[in-house]
């Protein structure tokens, strides 16, 4: 069972998190989760603001590495997918498929499995790594990717996290991106993947930049008195 926390509990977590506060962080969440029978996982998973926002977006949006660490030491650890790794032959698919068809028959339909803390989202769809990134906090970036946190969750604006530092420049965070990107891919990554993307981010920002120019050599347009 989930453990019970007051709105002031969540805005303290939330606000601990955020400040990089970790000592009474961690103090807090030892009280609350032997206060419920729960884990430290459990209260961090129940800690979320109005916006869905968790205490990994608040320590990750303002590059609190060590509060980043903290909590990651609280959660199942998640390995990265790595490039190389097997993938099922088509007599394994058929078998798999064939094994499902079977089982949907006699068992009602599951819900989407929920998305790791790690990945979770809030009310725009960002994750922890979204944030991360908008403020060019590389260290936290390496500490995210490091434990599995994905690489491709889109926000509600169809952009991955490798989006959001290029749009704001922290090229340093895309240079790193780029240079894990087979490991993070995999086989996509020949085919394009994160180096593909950006490309096409890049393209957006100059085109945009041209766009800016053009209006300013136009001058300010006319507006009725």
């Amino acid at each position: 069972m989930a453990p019970k926390l007051s709105e002031e509990e969540i805005d303290d977590l939330i606000y601990l998190a955020r400040a990089g506060e970790d000592a009474g962080l961690s103090e807090m969440l030892g009280e609350i989760a032997q206060r419920e029978g729960s884990t430290p996982a459990e209260v961090l998973s129940s800690a979320k603001d109005e916006t869905k926002a968790t205490c990994l977006h608040m320590a990750a949006a303002n590059g609190h590495s060590k509060t980043v660490t903290l909590i990651l030491s609280h959660l199942p650890i998640t390995q990265p997918k790595k490039r190389g790794a097997s993938s099922p032959t088509s007599q394994e698919e058929t078998a798999t498929s064939s094994s499902t068809q079977n089982d949907s028959s006699s068992q009602p339909a599951t819900s989407t499995p929920e998305a790791p803390y790690i990945d979770a989202q809030n009310t725009y769809g960002n994750a922890a790594l979204h944030w991360a990134c908008l403020g060019g906090h590389l260290d936290v970036v390496k500490l995210l990717l490091s434990r599995g946190a994905s690489p491709t969750v889109a926000n509600d604006k169809d952009q991955i996290p490798l989006d959001l530092a290029a749009f704001n420049s922290h090229m340093h965070v895309v240079d790193y991106f780029l240079s894990q990107s087979r490991d993070l891919e995999g086989d996509n990554a020949q085919a394009g993947g994160l180096e593909g993307g950006v490309k096409d981010v890049e393209m957006s920002v100059e085109e945009e930049v041209e766009e800016v120019a053009d209006e300013n050599a136009a001058g300010p347009s006319k507006t009725s008195a």
